[in-house]
């Protein structure tokens, strides 16, 4: 029977103290000449291990034998329980000896099974932490996926419609309201998923000198390419501020706090954008005339789900996620970001620090490359949604291409093989295989292995990116599709 049954049960704890102490007893009395005139030591080593083991009752049990064994066989005269003063004081100073140190044991053994059992149950919680932690990344993932099907759906749908709809002004208008709210949603989308990415430790840079003046004047023209700036007044100043960044990420930290401003500023309000040296930094400076921010609501600004009061810019906002983005980003560069503002009503200014970096020496621009049409390609969109297939093979055709569907991996794979196309838009969740394994069967036939194959796909983070691209893709595109995107896609 093992330790841990024995001490399961309380009449077996006391047993083991009884046979311990018997057996000490029988052991140490043909060794008495060894152990005389100091008996003692032995039998308290017996407690303080029947103490350890089995706890204080069986410990004092012991104790009581041990003392009534040491005045019959160890105390002379021997073989007899008399009273004198001197075996009363002998027996009596073991037992108090006795009951210290079997106490003391039982308690020090009582805080180690305390210490393991925290440990134990810390372990769980980390377990059960990491795992849900996982499923929350899977969750998100599998979430931006389900938005970014339909949203490729409607993007793709919107783009035909411009190519082919007619000049009506309510048709046109329409058009730019389901095209602006579908990019509103892919943001969202987007910067859930960057938070994530953030939380996880995930995001890596890659930092090299740039312009961040230039990065903002190309953010202002998106956006107001977006029509995103129609209703303000946006103003940019400053030269040219080199600091030392990744320029994808800045653009990105660009994009949120002129998003930010704008969102929070009513129409006919104005938007300033400075930039400029700081000492050893770059300074970005966004000042808006918008609702402003409360006092007490500074210091959480950049939390992640913090937002505004409810007011009459509130239903414009997002989910809170933008500006604990851009904090995060910012402290991956080493830089700073700040939030000021003189109250409700009086507007507010974000200020991002950057380190910066010396400007590059200035190179011969190269002659530009004449621009080209698209050139008519054959073209296979292998999409399991009727919808986004459809949509994506009108616009391609609108465009001129040769364009053929699959909605699975096995017809697909039938399709490239009968048709030999130069390029070929999969999607990665298909039935029969999936897309991964229909890229892997493409490039070991001769007969496709030169075709162009692009990962089209909900799911962006940077592990699915790898796996395409070990599966035999040539490019990861993530849905929805940007007009610019589809363009660059088609000329390569």
């Amino acid at each position: 029977m093992s330790l841990d049954r024995i001490r399961a049960h309380r009449a077996g704890r006391y047993l083991f103290g009884v046979a311990a102490s018997v057996s000490t007893v029988a052991v140490l009395i043909p060794l008495r000449f060894l152990i005389e005139p100091l008996p003692a030591p032995p039998f308290l080593l017996m407690v303080i291990a029947v103490a350890w083991f089995v706890g204080l009752g069986p410990a004092l049990v012991s104790i009581v034998v041990c003392a009534f064994a040491i005045d019959y066989w160890f105390i002379p005269p021997l073989y007899a329980v008399t009273t004198t003063w001197h075996e009363i004081a002998s027996v009596v100073s073991f037992a108090m000896v006795g009951v210290v140190v079997a106490w003391l044991t039982a308690t020090r053994r009582q805080v180690e099974d305390d210490r393991k059992a925290l440990l134990a149950r810390e372990r769980a919680a980390r377990a059960s932490a990491e795992a849900a932690n996982r499923a929350k990344d899977e969750f998100v993932a599998v979430l931006g996926h389900e938005f970014r099907n339909p949203l490729s759906a409607i993007t793709t749908a919107v783009q035909l419609l411009d190519r082919v709809g007619k000049p009506d002004d309510t048709a046109t208008s329409a058009r730019e309201v389901i095209a602006r709210q579908a990019r509103n949603i892919a943001r969202m989308v987007d910067d859930l998923m960057e938070v994530n990415r953030i939380a996880a430790g995930k995001i890596r840079l890659d930092p090299r000198p740039m312009d961040l003046a230039e990065t903002v004047r190309r953010c202002v023209a998106t956006l107001s390419g977006a029509g995103r700036t129609e209703r303000h007044t946006l103003a940019v100043h400053g030269e040219a501020v080199w600091v030392e960044a990744d320029p994808v990420r800045v653009e990105q930290i660009v994009v949120n706090l002129l998003d930010n401003a704008l969102k929070y500023t009513p129409p006919g309000g104005a938007v300033d954008v400075t930039i400029a040296r700081e000492s050893s930094h770059g300074l970005l400076r966004v000042r808006d005339t918008g609702v402003g921010i409360p006092r007490e609501m500074l210091p959480r600004i950049f939390d992640l789900f913090v937002q505004g009061e409810p007011g009459a810019i509130r239903g414009r906002s997002g989910l809170g996620i933008g500006l604990a983005v851009v904090h995060h980003l910012a402290e991956l560069h080493g830089g700073t970001i700040e939030a000021s503002s003189d109250g409700p009503g009086r507007g507010s200014t974000f200020r991002l620090r950057l380190r910066s970096a010396p400007a590059p020496r200035a190179e011969t621009p190269r002659a530009r490359r004449p621009a080209t049409d698209t050139p008519r390609r054959r073209i296979v969109v292998v999409e399991d949604d009727p919808d986004i297939r459809g949509m994506l093979r009108r616009l391609l055709e609108a465009s001129g291409q040769d364009v053929a569907e699959a909605e699975d991996g096995p017809s697909a794979f039938e399709t490239a093989v009968r048709l030999l196309p130069d390029l070929m838009l999969v999607d990665i969740g298909l039935a029969g295989f999936d897309g991964y394994e229909l890229a892997r069967r493409l490039r070991t036939m001769p007969e496709t292995k030169a075709a162009v194959l692009v990962a089209l796909t909900g799911y962006g983070r940077p592990e699915d990116v790898a796996r395409s691209l070990a599966a035999g893709f040539d490019h990861h595109a993530v849905k929805p599709l940007a007009p610019d995107a589809l363009a660059e896609i088609l000329r390569r």
